[in-house]
């Protein structure tokens, strides 16, 4: 669904942008090669703000392939070989929407964890990146329809179960980490530990291994 660009957008947050991670590229394991047991596979998540008709709205889609087809979620996706967390969140929102964001206009919020008992190959852990300024029109992609949602009414019923638990976090523009267990069948949550501050070491270096090598 085509929406408005950078025009409507705020300045970035400095104090979100202090907490960027460190500019090292994480190990990512090759494509299509499974994580070693115990792995979390390194993915990154953008959320994209702007204000429009007087109100604040954030950018989420409709996923229409992959994992989580038919759910709605957040721009990003998987790192590449070589990729930094912040290059990866450049790169899958301008494949995703077609909007165009600058590193430096970044802000880091934290860590999530999403760990699947029954389905280990699926375990993530994502960067979560906010950003107020960017360019150009949101358009449909081959993995996404973008929509502008009020921040204050997101559309829970087409997310993850899991979302409730940090979402808000990111909606408030607050630091934070969170870990998340999913149930026997993957869909609903297990348990969900969320704490108001981001993970990892006073540049967001994670502290946790992310990948065990490839």
């Amino acid at each position: 669904m085509p929406s408005s660009g950078g025009s409507a957008a705020l300045p970035p947050d400095p104090l979100l942008s202090d907490r960027m991670p460190s500019a090292s590229a994480p190990e990512v394991p090759a494509p299509g090669e499974p994580l070693p047991a115990g792995a979390f596979r390194p993915v990154v998540l953008c959320f994209l703000f702007r204000s429009a008709a007087g109100r604040r709205e954030v950018l989420l889609g409709l996923k229409h392939q992959g994992f989580g087809t038919g759910r709605i979620v957040a721009l990003g996706g998987k790192l590449e070989p070589g990729e930094t967390p912040a290059q990866a969140a450049v790169r899958e929102v301008a494949e995703e929407s077609g909007l165009l964001v600058e590193e430096a206009d970044l802000g880091f919020l934290g860590e999530v964890t999403w760990d699947f008992p029954a389905n280990p190959a699926w375990n993530m852990r994502a960067w979560i990146f906010t950003a107020d300024r960017f360019t150009g029109d949101a358009g449909l992609s081959d993995e996404i329809t973008p929509e502008w949602f009020p921040v204050t009414a997101p559309p829970w019923d087409g997310m993850w179960e899991d979302a409730a638990h940090w979402l808000p976090r990111v909606l408030a523009r607050e630091p934070f980490s969170a870990d998340i267990v999913l149930d026997a069948h993957s869909v609903g949550v297990a348990s969900a530990s969320v704490s108001p501050d981001r993970a990892g070491g006073t540049d967001g270096t994670p502290e946790r291994p992310i990948a065990q090598g490839t």
